[in-house]
This record gives C-alpha cells, structure tokens and sequence, in this order.
C-alpha cells in the first residue's frame, strides 16, 4: 500500500468515526447559540451571502474542498452536475477552505471546470469552525428549518441520494448528529511564560503536495529544517509546534517528529482553536510570542530573517 492509499484509508476511517457538528444553525435570527447563521460568506464574485436567508425556503448543500485535495478536484464535474441537476432546490456552494489557497488558485479550478455555482471562500475559517471539519471533501446538507440532516466526508452517494428526494418531494430522513466540542491537549498558559515560537505545520505538506504543489513541498521541508536548526540553538525559547487537524491523527505526528528529528514537543490542535485564533492559513506559519504577543510571523522560513527576528524575542 503506498503511502497515498494509506492516506485515503485513515481519510474514510475519519469519515466514519467523526461525524460531529453543531444540530443547527441556519436559523434566521442571530443569537449567541446559533452564531454561524450570520456569518458573512464572501462568494467568489464579490457577494455576500448568509446562511440565515435561505431558513425557510430552500436546502443548503455546502461542498467543502480545495484545490490541493485531490478527490475534491476528481469531484468537480460532478458537482457542477449537481448544480444543474438541483440548483431550484437547493442552494448549491462551493466552500474553499482558505488554507494554502486565494483568490488566484480558485479561480483557475473554476475556470478549469466551467464551474457555474456559487463559489465561497471560508476566509476567516468561521463555517469549518461551525461543521468541526477535519478533512475534505466534505458534504453538508441543512434542511429548511436549519437542522444539519446529513454530514459525510469523501463519498457523493449519500448526498445524491438525498438530494433527488428533496428534488422528488420526498422526505428525507435526518441522520443522527452528536454534538461533541474536541478538546484540545495544548496548554497555551505555559507558552507564555516565556519568549515562545509557535511552529504551525501539516504533517502531510512534504509528500501530499509533492506533485500537485511541488514549491509549497519544498517550503515545508526546507523550513522544518531550518526551524529544527534556530531550536537547538536558542533552547531558551519555548518551541511548540501545532499541528493542523486537518488530515492527521497522532500516528501521523509521531511519523512526522521521525522523519524531521523533530526535537521539540508537536501536538495536533484539535479543537482548531488555536489555529483558528491566531488566523494561521498557510503550512508552514512560524509565530514569535513575545509577554504573550506576536511580534512575528513568516510562512516562508529563511535563516537569516528569522535569526533577526530572534533578537526581538531573545535580545542578546
């Protein structure tokens, strides 16, 4: 089995054992329990859409992905088919997740595809937040009322089932949605007692991204090296690296220290809420911490610059 097929495995093992999402939150009045239902969702042609403006008159199917993904990219004829199929009844979009990817990089899949449908960026990572996501592709499908009636990772089946009975006009039953917030290991307190570097990495960014992004690949190498090396020579500074959820497990963690020598702690962030407050959208991210501040932040590591860097976290 090559190591890519191993990928897809743990991918559909994920699909399966974490199905956990919030019951509902396209409800048409904000509150604080319900805080997606107005969140802005910037399309890609400058709209701007709220979930909470289709309560009570159309489904929504939310499709997340990116164009690194490989079976998202596979999936893209089809769904631009199941736009043109469904499109009277339900909302069809697109949701790029906004990490390693713009403006440009989606652009070139839509015109790539002729794709027609909406198509959003998750720029501040608010809906990921709100569906717990933790791989893509990723299907989503919220009835009228609101209510997340079906969640499945990789797989069209089930969501095409699903949509020709809502085109049929017949009932769909809800799949069962545990609400469960994941909790993460990382105890941030203790990184700032002290000059702190957060070192944010995917643990697949070298080998996944070989072939498709073969410069992002070379990147993630180069400045795992070149952070390893800044470590053994400032041990004073607080070394923490923060691994995404996205597509990662600790077996793939503990692989990844192996292969890198990694010799400081890594830890998977998975409640996201440490990624997803410091805004981190590209892997690598190195973050300085100064008194609990950042005063620093690269996504492309280069020796020289950070060790100037360092002398505002460690002055000589």
């Amino acid at each position: 089995m090559t190591a890519k097929d191993h990928f897809i495995d743990r991918l559909r093992f994920l699909a399966i054992a974490l199905v956990l999402l919030p019951a509902s939150f396209a409800q048409a009045a904000p509150d604080e329990k319900n805080p997606i239902a107005n969140v802005k969702i910037e399309l890609l042609d400058g709209k701007e859409i709220r979930l909470s403006q289709f309560a009570g008159k159309k489904y929504v199917y939310l499709k997340f992905w990116a164009s690194y993904c490989e079976e998202c990219i596979r999936q893209m004829p089809h769904l631009q088919k199941t736009y043109s199929d469904y499109h009277e009844d339900v909302e069809v979009i697109a949701v790029n997740l906004g990490i390693d990817d713009d403006k440009k990089s989606v652009s070139a899949i839509k015109r790539k595809f002729n794709l027609t449908l909406p198509i959003a960026i998750d720029k501040s990572g608010e809906l990921a937040k709100a569906v717990n996501l933790i791989a893509t592709p990723l299907h989503v499908l919220i009835d009228k009322q609101g209510n997340v009636v079906y969640k499945k990772y990789v797989n069209t089946d089930g969501i095409d089932q699903r949509l020709a009975f809502i085109k049929n006009g017949k009932p769909i039953v809800a799949d069962k949605v545990t609400v469960e917030k994941q909790e993460s290991s990382i105890d941030m307190g203790h990184y700032k007692e002290k000059p702190t570097a957060l070192f944010f990495v995917a643990t697949w960014c070298d080998w996944y991204l070989a072939t498709s992004r073969p410069d992002a690949s070379k990147n993630c190498v180069s400045s795992q090296k070149i952070v390893n090396r800044l470590q053994s020579e400032y041990p004073q500074i607080n070394w923490l690296g923060i691994a995404t959820r996205l597509w990662s497990a600790e077996s793939d963690v503990a692989d990844y220290r192996k292969k890198f020598s990694v010799a400081f702690p890594v830890a998977i962030d998975a409640s996201n809420e440490i990624t997803f407050s410091y805004q981190v959208k590209n892997y690598p991210t190195l973050i300085f911490l100064k008194e609990g501040k950042e005063i620093y932040r690269s996504t492309r590591i280069d020796y020289a610059e950070t060790k100037k860097a360092l002398a505002q976290l460690v002055p000589p």
